[in-house]
Parts: C-alpha cells; sequence; structure tokens
C-alpha cells in the first residue's frame, strides 16, 4: 500500500507531471530540467527524488552526470499481483513512446550543461541587477 500511496503522491504536482512529460520527449540531465523549468537545483532534485521513490523515473549515473528517464517498468512494481494483461494496457504505450526517445545532448557534449548553468546564471544577474 505504502509504494502505490508514493505513486499517486508523485503524480499529484504539477511540477512533477512536467517533468514526466520532459521525459516522455527524451531523457535529460538534471541541468536540461532546470533549465526548462527555471527552477533552483535544490527544488528540482527534490521533485526527482519523489519520482525516483514511487518509481516513475529511472536514473544513471555517468561521471559528475546524471540521466534521468521515465521507468517503463512502475506499474509491475508499484501493483505487483495485478493481471498481467491490466499491467500491459498501461505500460505499453509508454514503452512505445520511449522506444525511440534520443539521449540527453550533455552525454555527447558536456559542455550544454556548462551553457545552461552559465545561461541561468546570467539570466539570474538580469534580474536582479
Amino acid at each position: 500500500m505504502k509504494k502505490i500511496a508514493e505513486f499517486y503522491k508523485a503524480l499529484g504536482d504539477e511540477v512533477r507531471l512536467k517533468i514526466l512529460h520532459m521525459l516522455t520527449e527524451r531523457e535529460m540531465c538534471v541541468c536540461e530540467i532546470i533549465d526548462r523549468l527555471d527552477m533552483s537545483q535544490p527544488a528540482v532534485s527534490h521533485h526527482l527524488k519523489i519520482l525516483r521513490q514511487a518509481g516513475l523515473v529511472k536514473d544513471s549515473r555517468e561521471g559528475k552526470w546524471i540521466y534521468y528517464s521515465l521507468n517503463d517498468s512502475v506499474f509491475k512494481d508499484v501493483f505487483p499481483g495485478e493481471k498481467l494483461e491490466i499491467i500491459q494496457c498501461y505500460a505499453e504505450p509508454i514503452r512505445r513512446r520511449m522506444a525511440n526517445l534520443p539521449s540527453s545532448p550533455v552525454r555527447t557534449d558536456p559542455a550544454v550543461c556548462e551553457k545552461l548553468t552559465m545561461k541561468k546564471t546570467v539570466r539570474k544577474l538580469v534580474d536582479n541587477g
């Protein structure tokens, strides 16, 4: 029951729904998510932690970068014992959507992350100056 409650709690926040929607486009580095949401790193990390705990997203680490993507096995994990046909009804559209998703551009060019971080810093200076 706890896993089901975490699952629905994670879906009950607009920011987390935006993150999930972004991850239907491609996997993303946290710097990309921060840039698109125009939020602080601690705030985005908090939302990603909740999504991870609920099983909705998974992460993979490469050096100092962490890449986030949708977890297509979430329904099997959250609803164990449910009929396989029902789980497949939920999971199959996600799997189809994820089949050809591009990877994060940060994977091939880590400077993208630094550019996004610099852009946010400049924007903050302009707004405060």
